[in-house]
């Protein structure tokens, strides 16, 4: 059995090596599994949405590609942890991942239909990737609006004739079938010996030949961009294809009131890498900015508390968030989902110009240092009144 690692464990599945041959979807039963499944990722509030051929077909036809045998949609990179923790309550409504590719690439499948995921990698603050050959600009992935399609909102981009038009040229409106499945006993065989060789190499391997083809790709999308007449992408980094032997996570807080849901945290980062530095802000710096905040615990209070926990590695100080990046050795930035503000989006676009992963991880349900505080000063009120 292979494994996923997510926050609640290690989710088991059976690793198929799929080949649809001359399988096309079943239109009813796939539109069942895009509405449940728009339910859950709709719940988690993460950026999602057609992609590719699939976003084809339901912009030009409301419909599903007739030759299609899978549906694809995107995710953000930065969403993958979230994705993943839903993935055990998929399996209570008959989801079922029968694949998973490194490059970030999920096959789900319910009632014999598949759903591919992709995970799209920022390489340039203006520019993602699926780990395979396609590139798509970010604009296209930010703004985004509504689309109906069949009673489900489905997120595509506000330029999708823009887009579409830059990703496949003039003709995309005209229906026209551009992938070819076979049933061929040799082709078959030869993509399953293909696949198995790529599940089994090691990942300095594996990374290093990615990193390789995918400098090709990108040359071809460059010289797109140049054709077209769009700006060319500069400090691009293929960082998550690169093979790295030791990942180093940071994130950063004040952790005033450490409790269960900093733990969750910290756990959940430490499984992002192999090395967690958590950074706490320093004191003087909060109150110098904000004099009215209660801060109970000092910074050294505070960094000894965080450095007892099991999954931290090392605990520094910090005052500028935009600045602790550009001083600390990393590859994985890791932040909470109200962890927004200027200094934050300056901190995650140094990230995305320089080659560092940035994701967002959930919080813990039902606690939080405002709501502990809260309860304190109320107790507190409750015993002076007696």
């Amino acid at each position: 059995m292979a494994r996923i690692k997510t926050s609640k464990g290690f989710l088991e599945y059976e690793n198929h090596y799929l080949y649809f041959g001359d399988k096309v979807m079943n239109k009813e039963v796939m539109l069942e599994n895009v509405q449940v499944l728009s339910v859950y990722l709709d719940k988690i509030d993460i950026n999602w949405g057609p992609a590719f051929g699939t976003l084809i077909g339901i912009v030009r036809n409301d419909d599903f590609q007739p030759w299609k045998p899978v549906f694809d949609i995107y995710i953000l990179k930065e969403d993958e942890e979230r994705f993943k923790d839903i993935l055990w309550l998929l399996k209570e409504v008959g989801f079922e991942v029968v694949r998973y590719e490194r490059r970030g690439l999920y096959y789900l499948r319910r009632k014999e239909q598949c759903i591919k995921v992709f995970v799209l990698h920022k390489i340039s603050s203006d520019v993602r990737h699926t780990g395979g050959s396609d590139f798509i600009h970010e604009k296209y992935l930010q703004n985004t609006v509504k689309w109906d399609f069949k009673g489900i909102e489905l997120n595509v981009p506000a330029d999708v004739d823009e887009y579409l038009t830059f990703q496949y040229g003039e003709d995309w409106v005209i229906p026209k079938q551009t992938v070819f499945y076979s049933t061929n006993s040799v082709k078959k065989w030869y993509h399953w010996l293909k696949t198995w060789i790529q599940d089994s190499m090691p990942n300095d391997i594996y990374y290093s030949w990615l990193f390789q083809r995918r400098k090709k790709d990108f040359v071809k999308f460059k010289a797109r961009c140049e054709r077209k007449g769009f700006p060319v992408p500069v400090n691009f980094e293929l960082a998550s294809m690169k093979p790295r032997k030791y990942k180093k996570v940071l994130t950063v807080g004040v952790y005033d009131l450490l409790h269960k849901g900093h733990v969750e945290l910290y756990r959940r980062a430490k499984g992002l890498g192999d090395y967690l530095i958590v950074a706490a802000q320093d004191s003087d710096f909060i109150l110098k900015y904000k004099p009215n905040a209660q801060v109970m615990n000092s910074t050294e209070d505070r960094k000894y508390m965080i450095k007892a926990i099991r999954y931290v590695d090392e605990v520094i100080t910090y005052t500028d968030v935009d600045k602790i990046v550009q001083e600390v050795d990393f590859d994985v930035f890791v932040t909470g989902p109200d962890q927004c503000h200027a200094g934050f989006q300056r901190a995650i676009q140094w990230c995305e110009e320089h080659g560092k992963e940035h994701t967002v991880l959930a919080r813990t349900d039902g606690v939080s240092s405002s709501e502990l505080k809260a309860k304190i000063a109320a107790k507190t009120n409750i015993v002076k009144n007696i």
